[in-house]
C-alpha cells in the first residue's frame, strides 16, 4: 500500500497492519487508514483497495466466528470490560488491587506486570471485568483496541500526550486517572486540573492515591460504570420475585432483544410481555416485543 503524503497516524497504522498477527488487529489498522486516507480524486484507487481489503477481512472473521474458530485474543468474559493502561510505575497495579481486592505485583521497578491480569469488581448488581494491561510500549494492543473503557493511569501531566499516541486506534471511552494525589500540593493539583480541563477536556478525569478511601473507590466505580452504553434488565416469572442479577443489554434494546439474549429464537414465541420500571406507564403494563426498554426495567414474558 502506498503511503505517500499520508498523515503520521496513517503511516503508523500501515506499519502496524504489516506487523499484525490477527484479523482483529488488521481490521483496526485498516479502519484508521481509511479514516486518514485523503478524500480526493488521486487517492480514490487507494481508498477503494483499502475498503475492499477491510470487507474481505471482516468476512473472514465472521466465518471464523460462525464455525466456532475464535482467536484467544480479545475473547470477552463479561458484558462490561475496562482496561488499565499506562507507563511503568504509574500505579496501574495498585489501582487494580484496590478495585478487585486481588493481589497484584507491585514494585518500584519498571515492567513488573509482564502479562495481562484479569479481575472483576461489583457495582449495583453488576460484575465489571477489569484487566491490568502490561505497561507501554509492551501492552497488549488487542485488549487496548477492543475494550469498552480505558483507565489511563498517569502521575505526570506530560504522560497523557505520550500515552494517547499508543491509544490512537482505541474506540473506547478514556478516563484519565491521575495517581499519587497524596504527594501533590493544593497548588499543584489546581494547576493539573486547569490543564486537564483546557487541553484534555474531552476526557473524564479522576484523582487517586494509595491512601484512597472506600468512598472514593465507590465513586471511581460509578464513573467507570457510566461509560458503558448499557441498560440493566431484570426478569421475573409470574407470581415470583424478579431476578437478583440483571441481564445486560445495549441501550435502545427492545423486548425482542431481551428475549433473544435469554434464548436464541425465543422472540418468535413471545406473545406479549408485562413490564415494571422506568419504561412502563404503570406497573405490570402489557407491551409488545417492539417496546424499548430502559435501565432497571423488570420484564415478564408471555410465551405462545
Amino acid at each position: 500500500m502506498a503511503s505517500t503524503n499520508q498523515s503520521p497516524f496513517y503511516k503508523k497504522a500501515e506499519q502496524e497492519f504489516h506487523e499484525a498477527t490477527t484479523d482483529e488487529e488488521r481490521i483496526a489498522c485498516l479502519e484508521v487508514m481509511i479514516k486518514e486516507c485523503p478524500k480526493h480524486k488521486s487517492s480514490e484507487k487507494m481508498l477503494k483497495n483499502l475498503t475492499l481489503r477491510l470487507k474481505k477481512l471482516k468476512g473472514n472473521l465472521e466465518k471464523q466466528k460462525s464455525s466456532g474458530k475464535r482467536s484467544s485474543v480479545g475473547i470477552r468474559k463479561a458484558d462490561m470490560q475496562c482496561v488499565l493502561e499506562g507507563f511503568p510505575n504509574s500505579g496501574k497495579s495498585s489501582i487494580f488491587k484496590k478495585l478487585t481486592d486481588l493481589e497484584a505485583k507491585i514494585s518500584p521497578y519498571p515492567f513488573t506486570t509482564q502479562k495481562s491480569q484479569l479481575g472483576t469488581f461489583d457495582l449495583e448488581d453488576c460484575k465489571i471485568q477489569i484487566i491490568d494491561n502490561p505497561s507501554f510500549p509492551n501492552h497488549d494492543k488487542s485488549l487496548t483496541n477492543s475494550t469498552d473503557t480505558i483507565l489511563l493511569v498517569v502521575d505526570k501531566i506530560e504522560q497523557i500526550k505520550k500515552s494517547l499516541e499508543f491509544l490512537y486506534r482505541a474506540k473506547a471511552e478514556i478516563i484519565i486517572i491521575f495517581n499519587k494525589e497524596d504527594i501533590l500540593t493544593q497548588k499543584e493539583k489546581r494547576k493539573i486540573e486547569e490543564t486537564l480541563k483546557s487541553k484534555f477536556k474531552k476526557y473524564n478525569y479522576f484523582f487517586f492515591s494509595a491512601q484512597v478511601t472506600n468512598n472514593k473507590i465507590e465513586e471511581l466505580k460509578k464513573i467507570i460504570f457510566r461509560t458503558f452504553p448499557i441498560i440493566r434488565i431484570y426478569t421475573k416469572e409470574p407470581k415470583k420475585e424478579p431476578s437478583k442479577e440483571p441481564m445486560i443489554l445495549k441501550r435502545e434494546s427492545s423486548i425482542k432483544d431481551a428475549s433473544e439474549k435469554i434464548l436464541k429464537g425465543l422472540s418468535f414465541k413471545v406473545k406479549s410481555a408485562k413490564i415494571w420500571g422506568p419504561s412502563s406507564k404503570f406497573g405490570g403494563q402489557t407491551v409488545g416485543v417492539a417496546h424499548l426498554l430502559k435501565d432497571k426495567d423488570v420484564i415478564e414474558l408471555n410465551i405462545k
